[in-house]
């Protein structure tokens, strides 16, 4: 995940876009599209991830496969006079398709990764994911201001895709030591029902859950970071006059951001579980709507993305947490992939929606009210939610 600081999808990847003249819909689903094609695939797999007793393998193969997008993409970009007109495809369709490999992975890292960190303490494990993310990303923000300086252009980006990539192989060198831990909860599926007979059975799976279908609803509604996010980075360049390398302060921020965040996620999540953390996070979308439309200096959009970074990174343990405890532990597996394949519409329909109102509006405060519209819903819908934890210390 450091790695990808290299290539922000929620800063760096729309002025890419937007400097290789991409449209408005694309520059908006740019954040969303890694998360999004991640969480496609989880759905078709889980049947097979089901009945898997260990996960190492699996989890391997398809995550060095998914780190070779950006290899491929850093080569193309450095040579691109000899290939006009692939550039803004192969930088779309980067993360696209390092998602959809990683998406058939993730499913069985979920669930490894699940039974690995005890469940008092998970929140607490996602933070300081995000944590060593975020120290890699303030390093990454000096350098995505320098290299874009340097090498202004399709160079720059080269030079930052093959940065990224060589962080990923670090991160997948990192999991060959790693050793699997049983889960007495988890009983692997032998029976080999029709897949056809799995597809019917997941919306009554969901429909049986309707903690869960309250979860999705959330979701649903609490995308105001990523509506918000897709052109940020327009609006805070265009309105201060500043330069496109300063994308890697707003990045360095950001990441400080992550970090405070992150750390008040692992104490508060281990504390009190994860609905509160989300909660927490929506009340701080709608706070920076607000601030973002009204403040028009360089050093009141670092202090935005500083609180964008605390901001998403409460909502990113919160959701982490509360979706583990809330899914029931026989079938994890398969209740993620559903909640991930529900997210990748939620993903969507909040980017495509925010790229419909700018190209319509041309105003980003247009898109900063819909975000903080729906953060509110997300908020009312939430409240709903019981907190597994203390369902679980009171049983």
């Amino acid at each position: 995940m450091g790695g990808v600081a290299f290539l922000q999808p929620e800063t760096v990847m729309p002025k890419m876009v937007e400097s290789l003249h991409g449209s408005p819909l694309i520059i908006s689903i740019m954040p969303a599209v890694l998360a999004a094609t991640f969480a496609f695939a989880g759905l078709f797999v889980s049947p097979k991830v089901e009945r898997l007793t260990h996960f190492k393998s699996w989890v391997l193969c398809f995550g060095l496969l998914q780190r070779l997008p950006y290899l491929i993409a850093g080569l193309v970009l450095w040579f691109a006079e000899r290939l006009e007109g692939w550039i803004l495809p192969v930088v779309v369709l980067t993360p696209v398709m390092s998602g959809l490999v990683g998406g058939v992975g993730v499913v069985a890292w979920m669930e490894m990764v699940t039974r690995m960190v005890p469940e008092r303490i998970r929140a607490a494990g996602w933070a300081a994911r995000y944590i060593m993310q975020a120290v890699i990303g303030m390093g990454a923000g000096a350098v995505i201001h320098q290299v874009l300086t340097h090498l202004p252009g399709h160079q720059g980006y080269a030079v930052l895709h093959l940065i990224a990539f060589g962080f990923l192989m670090l991160s997948w060198l990192s999991q060959l030591p790693i050793k699997e831990v049983g889960d007495s909860m988890h009983v692997s599926t032998k029976q080999h029902a029709s897949y056809w007979s799995y597809l019917r059975s997941l919306p009554h799976m969901l429909t049986a859950q309707p903690h869960l279908l309250r979860l999705v609803a959330s979701r649903f509604t609490g995308m105001g970071y990523l509506m918000l996010v897709s052109f940020l980075t327009l609006h805070a360049l265009k309105v201060t006059g500043r330069a496109e390398a300063d994308v890697g302060r707003f990045v360095s921020m950001q990441n400080v951001g992550t970090i405070l965040g992150s750390l008040l996620a692992a104490w508060l999540g281990y504390h009190s579980g994860g609905k509160v953390l989300l909660i927490f996070s929506r009340l701080i979308c709608m706070g920076l709507c607000v601030w973002s439309c009204f403040t028009d200096s360089f050093i009141g959009f670092t202090a935005v993305y500083f609180i964008f970074g605390f901001g998403l990174f409460l909502d990113r343990v919160g959701d982490l947490t509360l979706t583990a405890e809330l899914c029931p532990a026989e079938r994890r597996s398969t209740y993620q992939a559903i909640l991930g394949f529900c997210n990748v519409w939620a993903l969507l329909l909040a980017t495509i929606l925010s790229g419909l109102v700018f190209r319509q509006t041309q105003s980003y405060p247009f898109v900063a009210t819909l975000a903080g519209f729906f953060a509110l819903i997300s908020t009312l819908i939430l409240i709903r939610i019981p907190e597994p934890r203390l369902r679980i210390e009171v049983g």
